[in-house]
């Protein structure tokens, strides 16, 4: 026995016309001919394997596939109506070969049931009528039912996406359109392709170049043939298809068939019973509109697999279709691609093809093509488990009354940054970017006092340490980030003056979980200083309100230290200006919400200390998250004098406070201006290790029993 692999270049996963028409192809010959046909997907097109060659193949479809009774007589233009188009229906009724036998008994049984009907059923009539097809069909139609048609506990029609509501799409009705087709295709008398079809269908299934081609409507499958509008400079043309690709695309179509009645209730979306149907997600594609996060009909996503398959197996794939993200099914483009990185998508397939159901050009609904996305083990990807309940809370709050259009923004930049980093296969970049949203988002709400109280919105969740690997790029700017967002009081005071994100946000303690409020709003909580508009100003800030707090806490330290830490070399590029200041402040606001005490200390390499920072270590001797002999580090004079940019009179409080400690300043005058006063001062929220204090002090001082000569 030979076996032939036929490389269908006709079959390609996009459009989502010529994917359906692989599945068409590969169901009919397997049903009809081979019953040990397979396939796959390789190179852009889809291979059939099979015992037929290519004359065998297209003479098996033009001339003896049995067409599958593809009717519904409760649509309106469905043939069944007296003012609707009748050619199709007609002509397979009054055929004579044997080839279309079970169609005309499907047809047969359809006018009994639509019965005295002139006009197409309505509510609760169109429900009794649904029910009566779905119970009187035989096999061949009924699994073009239940692919187009799921019925709830109540006969209510429930309508996927990929077919329109029931097998029609406005005005275009899929089902008499296809009995149309097959009459320009195939002699009715004699059941063989007519000489014109034989052309067409080696173009259908092999792809190529071939006058021919029809102007006839394909409805949503095929945007590229849809006809109308091209272009922005008056060019219109007709619709141009290929009889065959709507044929066999409806035989396709078939395999997709609805989930059980179960996974239907409780759904809003009638998509959510299709096979790897999904709720609209606007990320992933460059044309993405706001809008079409409303868009009912959703998207859905079609398998591509590289080993080849049965007939049996595909169809399990399909009637499976599991796609699971965490302990839920996915019901979103997101949770799709969380789950595939995970590999909750399993069978050998390697990648999937997107199309949403969306509109384009004016009110006509299209599957517009939204890329191919692989198939990648992605562990990483776990983690954004960690952000559902609160980002499932923050797009619930969307749907309430005067809710600001930024907190829409806030979660189409989430979704956008979540939907790369499960792509992505852990690229520190593309996490980042999640940091950056995650924290802007919060920010939002801060700034929004009223809103946020009213939507019953929280601050983000406790994230897990791993987030700090997989966003470590190894820059500077990132290990300042995390060593900010580290910040905490360190032990010694009578009450805990929390990390250092009671800045950025108003906390309710004592678990500093949920928003502190009022009646009408978020609490003005006088310790929340970090504004989001400039890290030097922040962090200044911060370091103020710690200082000023301190003494009434009880702490004799600097109540400031950090769970992670940098270099002396970090701080000197800082106090320098030499980084990108505007993303550590992104990152380290996004990095608040990280579970530090339960992290990793992270510390840093020795490295040399520069010499640039010895005014700077002057004020960080007597800024001590530690306790040392003599030292009281809850006078903010010196902070204050620096924010104003004093810088000499800080100086000189600082160089007391360091004689008061028993030691003898090396430096006797300060370098600098205004600026870098401030930058000081910002500099002391960054955490360093107790060996770099070390270092840092025997840079500027000495004990005064040291009988050296004093430096200048």
């Amino acid at each position: 026995m030979t076996i032939h692999v036929h490389a269908l270049g006709g079959c390609a996963p996009e459009p989502l016309a010529h994917y359906l028409k692989a599945l068409g192809v590969l169901r009919l010959v397997a049903e009809q001919r081979d019953g040990a046909t397979r396939a796959f997907w390789s190179g852009g097109a889809f291979k059939l394997v099979t015992t037929l060659d290519r004359s065998a193949l297209s003479d098996f479809i033009a001339n003896a596939y049995v067409p599958t009774p593809i009717l519904a007589p409760w649509n309106g233009g469905s043939g069944f109506y007296p003012k609707d188009n009748r050619d199709g229906i007609d002509a397979i009724r009054e055929s004579t070969s044997p080839r279309f036998h079970e169609y005309r008994e499907a047809i047969r049984r359809a006018e009994i049931m639509v019965g005295e009907r002139t006009k197409r059923p309505e509510d609760e009539d169109k429900s009794a009528l649904l029910t009566a097809c779905a119970r009187s069909q035989q096999d061949a139609a009924y699994a073009w039912i239940s692919a187009a048609v799921a019925l709830d506990r109540d006969g209510n029609g429930r309508y996927p996406a990929l077919l329109g509501t029931g097998g029609n799409d406005g005005r275009l009705d899929f089902t008499n359109n296809f009995m149309q087709r097959l009459t320009e295709l195939i002699d009715m008398k004699q059941g063989n392709a007519r000489p014109e079809a034989l052309g067409l269908l080696e173009l259908a299934l092999f792809g190529g170049a071939r006058e021919g081609l029809v102007d006839r409507a394909i409805g949503q499958f095929l945007p590229g043939g849809a006809g109308g509008a091209n272009g922005t400079a008056g060019f219109d043309g007709a619709a141009r298809m290929n009889p065959w690709d709507f044929v066999l695309m409806l035989e396709g179509a078939i395999v997709l068939r609805v989930a059980s009645l179960r996974r239907l209730d409780g759904s809003d979306l009638a998509q959510a019973a299709a096979p790897f149907a999904l709720r609209s997600t606007t990320e992933g594609y460059g044309s993405a509109a706001p809008a079409d996060a409303a868009n009912k009909r959703g998207e859905q996503w079609f398998p591509l697999w590289r080993k080849a398959a049965t007939y049996a197996e595909v169809e399990r794939l399909f009637g499976e279709a599991k796609l699971a993200s965490g302990r839920a099914s996915a019901e979103s483009g997101l949770d799709a691609v969380r789950a595939i990185a995970r590999l909750g998508a399993a069978r050998g397939v390697t990648s999937f093809c997107r199309f949403s159901f969306i509109e384009r050009n004016g009110q006509a609904n299209l599957a517009v093509p939204l890329g191919e996305i692989p198939v990648i083990e992605c562990q990483s990807v776990r983690l954004l488990d960690e952000l559902d309940g609160w980002l499932n809370a923050l797009r619930a709050a969307l749907r309430r009354d005067h809710v600001p259009e930024s907190f829409g923004r806030d979660v189409r930049s989430i979704e956008g940054a979540a939907f790369a980093c499960a792509e992505a296969n852990g690229r520190p970049e593309v996490w980042q970017r999640l940091v950056v949203a995650l924290g802007q988002a919060e920010q939002g709400m801060v700034h929004r006092p009223k809103a946020t109280h009213a939507a019953h919105l929280r601050p983000l969740p406790p994230l897990s340490p791993a987030w700090l690997d997989i966003v470590d790029d190894g820059s500077a700017e990132t290990r300042i980030a995390i060593a900010i967002a580290s910040g905490y009081a360190p032990p010694g005071g009578k009450g805990d003056l929390g990390p250092l994100r009671v800045h950025a946000a108003p906390l309710a303690l004592p678990s500093r979980k949920t928003f502190a409020t009022t009646s009408d709003g978020l609490s003005r909580d006088p310790d929340v200083v970090w504004t989001g508009r400039d890290l030097v100003e922040d962090l200044a800030a911060c370091v103020l309100r710690r200082a000023s707090s301190a003494k009434g806490a009880g702490y004799r330290v600097f109540p400031l230290d950090g769970f992670a830490t940098v270099s002396l070399t970090d701080v000197a590029a800082f106090l320098e200006g030499q980084l990108d200041e505007p993303r550590i402040a992104l990152l380290a606001r996004g990095l608040m919400a990280i579970d530090f005490q339960n992290a990793p200390r992270r510390q840093v390499e020795w490295a040399p200390v520069p010499g640039a920072l010895a005014v700077f270590a002057v004020f960080r001797s007597i800024y001590l998250p530690f306790e040392v002999e003599g030292a009281s580090a809850n006078d903010s004079t010196a902070l204050r004098q620096l924010l104003s940019g004093r810088l000499d009179e800080a100086f000189r409080t600082a160089s007391r406070r360091l004689v008061a400690m028993g030691l003898r300043p090396k430096l006797r005058v300060p370098v600098g201006n205004e600026l870098s006063s401030r930058r000081i001062a910002a500099a002391l929220a960054i955490p360093i290790s107790r060996s770099d204090f070390k270092r840092l002090r025997s840079l500027v001082t000495r004990p005064f029993t040291d009988t050296k000569e004093t430096s200048t």
